[in-house]
């Protein structure tokens, strides 16, 4: 009986080192995937989250996304946008603090106005350079105003395109830190 006791615990351990042992490390599901339509880059100090160009009419648009910063210490500043010349050149941007731990997201100031040769669906390469000499380049989605985008195209075309080119009158804002 005390045999059976023995074998039936050896055979219930071994069992569980095996299933233990099949869980292994680094799959899918344990990495972080946010499903959405923007494009994320998570490799260096300032995490940009759920980036896209969200337009209204073709080459035309302004660009949303989140930026955190992951230092606990050091507050980081975006210092500019550019495209990769075929699509969006430079991007005008007013440089704008992330403060340690902190983020700031571009949609719930406005966004930033983007010109190019662009149309929905398609996606535009930008690089974005920060004052600590890092940069995060992205694939960056360009989506309808509308959905889950609704009301966030706020850019205006510039002063060499006529007027008509766009039904939104506000300026295209500088964004702050939260």
């Amino acid at each position: 009986m005390n045999l059976r006791r023995t074998l039936a615990t050896v055979a219930a351990s071994l069992a569980l080192v095996s299933a233990l042992a099949a869980c292994g490390f680094n799959y899918p599901t344990d990495r972080i995937n946010n499903i959405t339509s923007g494009a994320n880059d998570r490799d260096g100090t300032v995490n940009v989250l759920n980036a896209a160009i969200v337009s209204k009419q073709a080459d035309l648009g302004s660009f949303v996304a989140t930026f955190v910063n992951t230092s606990q210490t050091q507050q980081v500043s975006v210092t500019s946008i550019t495209g990769d010349g075929t699509a969006v050149g430079q991007v005008a941007v007013q440089p704008f603090p992330i403060n340690p731990s902190g983020l700031v997201n571009l949609a719930d100031q406005g966004g930033i106005s983007v010109q190019g040769t662009f149309s929905l669906g398609q996606f535009v390469t930008l690089t974005i350079a920060y004052d600590n000499g890092e940069t995060s380049t992205l694939a960056v989605p360009v989506v309808a105003d509308d959905g889950q985008w609704a009301g966030l195209d706020q850019a205006t075309p510039s002063p060499t395109e006529s007027p008509s080119a766009s039904t939104s009158d506000t300026s295209s804002p500088s964004a702050s830190s939260s």
